[in-house]
């Protein structure tokens, strides 16, 4: 992956540009990754490959508590204020 300086893609953003088009660039600010660039082209796979994922997960819980497999809410919901009050405590 090429990698630019914030500075670097600022004055140089249309170079940016066309770099992102062929490969994702990463950029740095004070010598540490801050966000990566990419084409709309590489985004709209991310988001459609994300969107299957989600539906994988939706479906197969569905099938899940089809088959019993599920977790009571009641079991979640006391689960989740147990985490919350210890995070009160630290």
């Amino acid at each position: 992956m090429d990698t630019m300086t914030a500075a670097e893609a600022k004055q140089k953003f249309g170079q940016l540009i066309d770099k992102a088009q062929k490969a994702p660039v990463c950029i740095t600010k004070h010598g540490r990754e801050v966000g990566v660039f990419i084409s709309s082209e590489a985004y709209a796979m991310e988001e459609m490959q994300r969107e299957r994922w989600v539906a994988d997960r939706i479906k197969r819980s569905q099938e899940q508590l089809a088959a019993g497999q599920g977790i009571p809410a009641e079991k979640v919901h006391a689960e989740m204020r147990e985490f919350l009050q210890s995070l009160d405590k630290a």
